[in-house]
């Protein structure tokens, strides 16, 4: 599809136009609900005769490259058209944007119309040196209708790029879209590289509080069972490491299977734990763990619990404190 340059952000005489305030007007430009920005020959606001009156050619879409100019895309040129870019009698294109946020802040400008302009360019009210040199160092910004609140940004088109607007092969400019195209890939690819460095980064830093949170809620209820009695100071730290680190399930069931010990430590001065029965003390290493799982499995049982219990009837020696295991 046909593209031509019609815009460039940047700072002029009649006020600024950053890229955030050029995108607004790209994002708003909607032909299907709102104006069809028309192209047409000269500057005229009023036509006075029908065949000034007619569009040369409709802007079918605007884009913003990473430079701030803004390319409009218009599949077609009339005959007319193409025929006097053909013969060089147009040389420029001025872009008529209505400057609704100068009226209301909270609306965006807004693309009016696309002018080839011949003799009457460059189209400015006063025209002065700095707005001349604007147009052969890109483009030059341009009050068309103070009442109205019409600008105007106009600059000189080659003959050559006319004429590949106008002509039916544009392999140049296809390519051209797809280098900007692959650039367009490559930010898109770096972005989401950064985006997923932040999510690892977010979901340690979750998992790390996750892991602290469990970690002051094991030390809570264990340090409730050693006050009461249920559990020896010496194997505190290592029930609430191993609390920590367990899947939630298992931790429900080794908590249960805590709760449902006896008082087996002496609170009166020295909290010696009674070694001959002291399974809940030991119920928190990682080999007994591992055993008290085998016997599950072998017995077949449903709970952790049940299976601690069994192996407890069964083996009360592998709850010793101080057990080799």
């Amino acid at each position: 599809m046909p593209e031509i340059m019609i815009f460039k952000s940047g700072k002029y005489p009649q006020g600024d136009w950053p890229k955030e305030r050029v995108q607004k007007m790209v994002d708003a430009y909607d032909p299907e609900r709102g104006i069809e920005a028309a192209v047409v020959i000269g500057h005229r606001f009023y036509s006075d005769t029908d065949e000034s009156q007619f569009a040369h050619g409709w802007v079918k879409a605007l884009r913003m490259d990473g430079a701030g100019k803004v390319y409009a895309d218009i599949p077609e040129f009339s005959a007319e058209a193409k025929k006097a870019m053909a013969e060089n009698k147009l040389r420029y294109v001025s872009s008529e944007i209505f400057e609704f946020d100068k009226i209301d802040f909270g609306q965006p400008p807004y693309l009016r119309a696309v002018a080839l302009l011949g003799r009457d360019t460059p189209a400015i009210s006063t025209t002065k040196l700095p707005s001349l040199f604007g147009l052969l160092s890109g483009g030059t910004m341009n009050t068309v209708d103070e009442k109205e609140h019409i600008a105007a940004f106009t600059r000189r088109v080659s003959a050559e790029e006319f004429g590949t607007l106008s002509s039916e092969g544009r392999q140049d400019q296809t390519q051209l879209q797809e280098e900007e195209k692959m650039g367009e890939v490559e930010k898109l690819q770096a972005e989401l590289a950064k985006t997923n460095e932040q999510l690892a980064a977010f979901r340690k830093e979750n998992d790390e509080l996750k892991g602290a949170t469990k970690k002051t809620e094991a030390q809570g209820f264990y340090g409730k069972l050693k006050d009461e009695g249920k559990l020896s100071p010496a194997l505190f730290d290592k029930a609430v490491e191993l609390d920590a680190r367990l899947p939630e399930e298992e931790r429900s069931q080794m908590r249960a299977l805590f709760d449902q010990m006896e008082t087996k430590v002496d609170l009166t001065g020295t909290h010696a734990a009674d070694k001959k029965k002291a399974p809940a003390a030991q119920a928190g290493t990682p080999a007994l763990t591992a055993k008290i799982k085998a016997f599950q499995a072998e017995k077949k049982l449903a709970s952790f619990a049940e299976a601690a219990e069994g192996l407890y009837a069964q083996s009360p020696e592998l709850f010793e404190e101080g057990e080799e295991l």
